[in-house]
């Protein structure tokens, strides 16, 4: 008994330090009036989990979260565990299997029955034999999860998720997986239902298959992007190096002690998204809008300093360093006096 005690504090242990996910936790577990979000930022692959610290997943719960990766990123889901629904198969009304407990994975930004990844019944996924199909591919850098658990208790060891985030490379549906992402797939309003010609805004100017994250402004202004280039008096020549129109902001952002550093140009939507990936370090929470340099914490539990310049000219993005010395400052106002004096 002791030696399962001890295991159970060293997995908890290790979740928490690997900065993984547990749906069944304090933390994490967002209901439809709570949305809870989860950004990751400072690692590509990791682990979601039912629950934590107990052999079995409680029951009576309702757990909802959503993980957003990096912008211009899509996610890898796979189901590498499943052991959930004791009773999948004592249906009443219905053919086994019924799920009164079910997992869902939405290619969403929220829980939309309309969303729910190809082959994911409408049920959910539930039972002890991992699907016939079970991997996915998100469209975007969001996904959102749902494990919902009901009152009976059911003794099962609940699911592992694997989830893996790399740049976007297609929309998920056409090379990876069957079935058509944003349709009507299960005819029951019991969760919200959204496609295309429901949704509350779509940008006048779009045209399917360009630019389909509708982030380019022609009335923006220009700015650097580089990954790993010199925080400062970097060459606008090096390989690497690419000036983009269109933006909202221009950004630079290094960590803490770092001589390289990242510059984006941001789009307004891609921008309010920075700003929610930080902390601020005095603990008030979000961050307001800003312009200029200040540090941050970030990453997914939220020890990562890392600072980050915004600017609405390019001023602060471009090559030659912004901050002057105090002795090129003091010989040019010197020059300055002896031209007025002579």
């Amino acid at each position: 008994m002791a030696s399962l005690s001890i295991c159970t504090l060293l997995t908890s242990f290790f979740l928490f330090v690997k900065g993984d996910f547990v749906l069944q936790s304090e933390r994490q577990c967002g209901t439809y009036l709570n949305p809870v979000e989860e950004r990751v930022l400072d690692v590509d692959e990791l682990d979601v989990f039912s629950h934590s610290g107990n052999q079995y997943y409680a029951s009576k719960m309702d757990c909802i979260l959503t993980i957003i990766g990096k912008t211009y990123y899509q996610w890898e889901v796979t189901v590498t565990q499943l052991n959930i629904d004791k009773y999948k198969d004592s249906c009443r009304e219905q053919r086994a299997p019924c799920c009164n407990d079910y997992l869902k994975i939405f290619n969403s930004y929220r829980v939309d029955n309309a969303r729910l990844f190809p082959s994911v019944p409408w049920r959910g996924l539930c039972g002890t034999d991992l699907p016939k199909q079970s991997t996915f591919t998100s469209t975007q850098n969001y996904i959102t999860i749902q494990f919902n658990a009901n009152p009976v208790e059911d003794f099962m060891t609940g699911f592992v998720i694997h989830l893996r985030q790399y740049p976007r490379r297609n929309s998920g549906s056409e090379f990876s997986q069957t079935g058509y992402i944003g349709g009507w797939n299960d005819g029951s309003l019991t969760e919200l239902q959204i496609d295309w010609s429901d949704q509350e805004l779509i940008p006048g100017d779009y045209q399917p298959g360009q630019d389909p994250t509708f982030e380019y402004d022609p009335n923006g202004i220009p700015c650097y992007e580089c990954i790993g280039c010199k925080r400062d008096y970097f060459r606008t020549t090096d390989i690497g190096i690419a000036v983009r129109a269109g933006c909202y902001v221009c950004t630079k952002e290094w960590l803490q002690g770092n001589a390289q550093a990242t510059r984006q140009c941001l789009s307004k939507v891609g921008y309010r998204e920075k700003l929610r990936t930080l902390i601020d370090t005095s603990g008030s929470g979000s961050v307001a809008d800003y312009r200029g340099c200040k540090t941050f914490l970030r990453g997914v539990q939220g020890t990562t300093y890392i600072s980050v310049c915004i600017c609405d000219t390019g001023h602060c993005n471009k090559g030659v360093g912004l901050h002057n010395s105090w002795m090129f400052v003091a010989c040019h106002s010197l020059l300055l006096l002896l031209c007025f004096i002579l």
